[in-house]
C-alpha cells in the first residue's frame, strides 16, 4: 500500500516530528538491544528476538519520524519505509528482514512459540545492523 493510502486509512499520520523524537527512539533502539543481548546470555532466546525486534521497530520508526510520520500500525511502516527508501538496497533488505521478525515476534507473543540461539542472535546482529544503518541515514540528513 503506498503512503498516500495509509495515510488516508489513518494507518500513518503526517506529523511535525522532533529532532527529540529521532534522537530518542534511537536510544530506545540501543536499549533494546543491550536487553536482548542479556536475555540471550541467559539462554531467554525468544524474549531477546522479541527485544530485538522493539530495538528493529524503533530504529525504523527513528526514519519514519526523520519523514514527518508517526505509524499506528507496524506493518504499515514497514511498508512506506521501503517505498521512501527503495533506491536504498541495503536498508530495503533489512526492512524485509524487519517484516519477517514482526511475523516470528507475533507468533511467540500470541502463539507461544520458541525460538532457538542461532534465531536470536541472528535478530541481534540484525537490530544493530538496522541501528546502524538509522543512525547513519539520519545523521546524513542532518549534513544537507
Amino acid at each position: 500500500m503506498k503512503l498516500n493510502d495509509l495515510i488516508e486509512k489513518k494507518l500513518l499520520i503526517k506529523s511535525n516530528s522532533t529532532e527529540s523524537e529521532i534522537n530518542g527512539s534511537l536510544a530506545i533502539a540501543e536499549k533494546f538491544i543491550k536487553k536482548a543481548i542479556a536475555n540471550e546470555e541467559i539462554e531467554l532466546y525468544d524474549i531477546a528476538l522479541s527485544l530485538s525486534y522493539q530495538s528493529m521497530f524503533h530504529s525504523a520508526r527513528a526514519l519514519l519520524f526523520k519523514n514527518n510520520l508517526k505509524e499506528r500500525s507496524h506493518s504499515a511502516m514497514i511498508s512506506v519505509l521501503k517505498e521512501l527508501y527503495s533506491k536504498n538496497n541495503k536498508l530495503f533488505r533489512l526492512l524485509e528482514i524487519l517484516d519477517s521478525y514482526r511475523i516470528t515476534r507475533h507468533a511467540i507473543l500470541y502463539s507461544g512459540s520458541g525460538c532457538f540461539k542461532e534465531d536470536a542472535v541472528e535478530a541481534i546482529s540484525d537490530a544493530k545492523k538496522i541501528l546502524e544503518l538509522a543512525d547513519a541515514i539520519i545523521a546524513e540528513k542532518k549534513k544537507v
